[in-house]
C-alpha cells in the first residue's frame, strides 16, 4: 500500500512536471533537472533531523501517510526524469495537432500525452515501487510499530542474542517474492519502456 500510494502519487506530480520541462522548456529547466538528480545523491540521513522533527510537530511519525509522503518525496526526482526522457522523444507536432483540434491542456496530457508514453510510465512505475519496497532508511527511521512495513518487520529478526536466521531467511523470501513475480510478468513492458526511443 505505501510503495503503491507513493508511486502513483509521484506520477500525477511528475507527468504535468516532465510534460512542462519536455514541451515547454525554460531558461532553467536543464539547472532544475540537474538540481533534482542532484538531491537523489544527497545523503539521507543529512537530511533526517529536520524531516524528523517536521513529522513528529505534523503528528505524521509512524504513519502510512507519513512513509507514503517520504517516500513519494524520495523518488519524484527519477519519476521526473525518467518521464522527461519518454516524453523528449514523443513528436510535439502531435500535441499541437490536438490543440489545433480543440484539445484543452488537460485533454493534452490525458487523452493524448499519456497514451502515447504507457510504456515509459509503465517502466517508471514498476521502477519506483520496487525502490519505495526495498527503502529501508526512512522505514526504520520513521515508524517503529503501527506503520513499519517489511523492512522493519525484517530487522526486527535481529536482537542482541543474534540473529534468528530461519526467521529472517523466510521473511527475505516473502518480502523479494511480490517484486519478482511483478518483474516476471512485466519484464517486456519493462525493457520496452526502458528501450523507448533508444532506437528510431
Amino acid at each position: 500500500m505505501i510503495s503503491l500510494g507513493s508511486t502513483v502519487l509521484g506520477l500525477i506530480i511528475a507527468i504535468p512536471a516532465a510534460w512542462s520541462m519536455a514541451f515547454v522548456p525554460g531558461k532553467q529547466t536543464k539547472n532544475v533537472l540537474m538540481w533534482m538528480l542532484s538531491t537523489k545523491m544527497l545523503p539521507p540521513v543529512g537530511v533526517l533531523i529536520p524531516i524528523y522533527l517536521i513529522f513528529r510537530d505534523f503528528g505524521l511519525l509512524d504513519t502510512k501517510t507519513g512513509l507514503v509522503i517520504v517516500l513519494t518525496l524520495i523518488n519524484l526526482p527519477i519519476i521526473v526524469w525518467m518521464l522527461y526522457t519518454y516524453f523528449k522523444e514523443i513528436p510535439g507536432e502531435i500535441l499541437e495537432a490536438s490543440r489545433m483540434d480543440g484539445a484543452s491542456l488537460r485533454d493534452e496530457i490525458i487523452y493524448v500525452l499519456t497514451p502515447m508514453a504507457v510504456p515509459g510510465i509503465a517502466s517508471t512505475l514498476l521502477l519506483n515501487v520496487i525502490l519505495a519496497w526495498n527503502e529501508a532508511f526512512w522505514t526504520l527511521n520513521l515508524t517503529a510499530a503501527k506503520a513499519a512495513p517489511l523492512t522493519a518487520f525484517i530487522a526486527s529478526y535481529s536482537s542482541p542474542e543474534g540473529l534468528f536466521y530461519a526467521k529472517l531467511s523466510a521473511a527475505s523470501t516473502m518480502a523479494i517474492a511480490p517484486i519478482l513475480i511483478l518483474g516476471w510478468f512485466s519484464q517486456k513492458q519493462l525493457v520496452r519502456g526502458l528501450t523507448f526511443g533508444a532506437v528510431k
